[in-house]
C-alpha cells in the first residue's frame, strides 16, 4: 500500500456523503432522469451505489460473495470491461419503485458498510475482488477509499441528473483520492493512450499524502514520494483529482480555477496524465 489510508476519515467520509446522498434521493419527485454524460438515470445511479456498498461491506468483513453477487459479475480482457459488465448485470436485476424505496434500500446498504468497518479489520488485509478480474484482489483500505469515491463522483452525477446543485466536500475527496489512485492507477493503463509513453509524476493531492506514478513500456506502478526525481509534478484539490480522472470534469476547466496545477522539468506532461489511463 503506497498511500496509508486514515481509517478515521474515511469512515466520516462514507457517513457524510452517504447522508447527503440517501436525503437527495428521499426528497426527489422521481429518479427517471438521465445523469448528463452517462447512460444511467438517478434510479440505476442508487443501484449501482447499493451494490457497490453491498459487495464492499462483504469484502471487508472477509464474507463469501452470495449467490446475488456471484451470478452477476462481469466478464472481459481487461479491468474496465470487466467492471462495465458486471454494472450492466447488476442494473438489469436491481431496481426500486420510487424514491422512498431507494433512499432506503440506499441507507441500508451504507450502514451496512460502516458497519463493516467499525468492526476494525486491517486495513492491509487483501480481499478478493472479482468485479475488478478474476484473481484481483484489494485491500481493505483500498475498499473504504473507493467507497467514498464513488460516493462523490456519483453524488456529482446524481446532482445532474436531479438538476439540482452539487455538492462537493474537499475533505471527504481528499480523503479517498490517492488511496484510489495509487492503488488503481497500475491496473488501469490505456494501451493506446500509453504506447511509447516513458515517464514519471508525483502526484499531489491538497491536503494529502503525495506519491509517485511511472510509466514505461504500456505498464505502471506506484512509490513513495520520497525525494526521487520525477518528470512532472502534478498539484490537485481532491474533488479535481475525481472528478478529472473519472472524466466528469474537463482538465482545461481544472486548470483555469486553479483546481489542477502542472510543473517540472517537464511540466507539460501534466496534459498528457489523463489520457494515460483508461476507465470503465
Amino acid at each position: 500500500m503506497i498511500v496509508e489510508p486514515d481509517r478515521d476519515a474515511l469512515r466520516a467520509a462514507l457517513d457524510r456523503e452517504s447522508r447527503r446522498l440517501v436525503d437527495r434521493v428521499r426528497s426527489s419527485p422521481h429518479l427517471n432522469a438521465r445523469a448528463p454524460g452517462l447512460d444511467w438515470t438517478a434510479g440505476q445511479l442508487v443501484a449501482h451505489l447499493c451494490v457497490v456498498y453491498r459487495a464492499f461491506a462483504l469484502a471487508v468483513r472477509g464474507d463469501d460473495y452470495g449467490p446475488d453477487i456471484v451470478a452477476n459479475l462481469g466478464t472481459g480482457h481487461t479491468l474496465p470491461d470487466v467492471v462495465a459488465s458486471t454494472n450492466a448485470r447488476a442494473l438489469a436485476v436491481v431496481s426500486f419503485p420510487g424514491p422512498r424505496e431507494a433512499a432506503d434500500g440506499l441507507r441500508e446498504c451504507a450502514d451496512e458498510l460502516l458497519a463493516a468497518l467499525d468492526t476494525g479489520p486491517d486495513l492491509h488485509a487483501a480481499r478478493p475482488t472479482p468485479w475488478y478480474g478474476t484473481g484481483v484482489t484489494r485491500t481493505v483500505g483500498t475498499l473504504a477509499a473507493l467507497s467514498v469515491s464513488e460516493s462523490v463522483v456519483h453524488g456529482y452525477d446524481l446532482a445532474g441528473a436531479l438538476r439540482t446543485r452539487p455538492w462537493l466536500d474537499e475533505r471527504s475527496a481528499a480523503a479517498a483520492a490517492p488511496t484510489v489512485m495509487s492503488e488503481m492507477l497500475p491496473l488501469l493503463v490505456d494501451p493506446v493512450g500509453a504506447r511509447g509513453f516513458t515517464g514519471s509524476f508525483e502526484v499531489r493531492v491538497r491536503r494529502a499524502p503525495r506519491f509517485v506514478v511511472r510509466l514505461d513500456a504500456g505498464q505502471a506502478w506506484a512509490l513513495p514520494a520520497d525525494g526521487r526525481e520525477v518528470d512532472c509534478v502534478l498539484s490537485l484539490s481532491g474533488c479535481d483529482a475525481l472528478l478529472v480522472g473519472f472524466h466528469r470534469r474537463g482538465l482545461w476547466r481544472s486548470i483555469a480555477t486553479g483546481g489542477a496545477l502542472a510543473f517540472g522539468r517537464r511540466p507539460w506532461l501534466g496534459l498528457r496524465f489523463h489520457t494515460l489511463f483508461r476507465l470503465p
